[in-house]
């Protein structure tokens, strides 16, 4: 019978993990968003209360112009998590996951994007 004499080493890494965390105030409501910064990809939260009612994922593909996106789970009438992670994917170029859990409201939705792409400009490795 053979002895089996393998020996698996193991190696240190940095970790690939990272989280930041950024929050305003628009239209009266306190708006909290979070970051987790991945290898090649990240996921946005963005709501009021802190809960993932829904969440879209959206990448670039050497097939189209635009970025493929794809509506995960919650309410598919809801579009405000598509359009944010296409954006950011067209953006960034990464693999974006959006979940946006902020009751729709045309006039919030415009400031609530700008507030994201100004802390993107501002903080361009934190996404």
């Amino acid at each position: 019978m053979e002895e089996n004499t393998s020996i698996t080493s193991l190696v240190d890494c940095e970790h690939s993990l990272h989280v930041h965390s950024f929050q305003t105030k628009i239209l009266d409501t306190t708006v909290f968003f979070q970051v987790i910064k991945l290898n090649n990809s990240f996921h946005l939260f963005v709501g009021n209360v802190p809960t993932l009612q829904n969440m879209a994922m959206s990448m670039n593909t050497k097939y189209e112009n635009v970025p493929t996106v794809n509506h995960l789970f919650g309410n598919r009438t809801d579009s405000t998590s598509s359009s944010i992670a296409q954006k950011l994917a067209k953006k960034t170029g990464k693999q974006v996951f959006v979940s946006c859990n902020l009751e729709y409201n045309q006039t919030m939705l415009p400031l609530v994007e700008k507030h994201i792409f100004d802390e993107l400009k501002a903080h361009p490795d934190k996404f």
